[in-house]
């Protein structure tokens, strides 16, 4: 991925979807195609602050491959590529 000149703040994840390969030739709209839950973390915030206003780091990191909710985040274009910003708790595992 080309270098991304986005600062993510607070407890946000800058995510870059990773789409299912598609079998067997069959061409859906867009409006009947499954969103993605599936992508790799490019940028990471902070981290919220808690009571005591100290940072409570985030548990994932840039070059984590993630499962996410189908409907988490707000999606952004950013040098024609899409993305989606969410907070961590929208993020569901890690694959390891």
């Amino acid at each position: 991925m080309s270098s991304i000149s986005l600062n993510v703040l607070d407890d946000s994840v800058l995510i870059k979807p990773i789409s299912e390969e598609k079998q067997g030739g069959i061409v859906l709209p867009s409006s009947a195609e499954k969103k993605p839950t599936k992508g790799e973390v490019i940028a990471i915030g902070e981290g919220s602050r808690n009571s005591s206003g100290e940072r409570v780091t985030l548990t994932v990191k840039a070059g984590d491959k993630v499962f996410y909710r189908q409907w988490a985040g707000t999606e952004i274009e950013h040098n024609n590529e899409k993305l989606i910003v969410m907070k961590e708790s929208d993020i569901l595992a890690v694959i390891k």
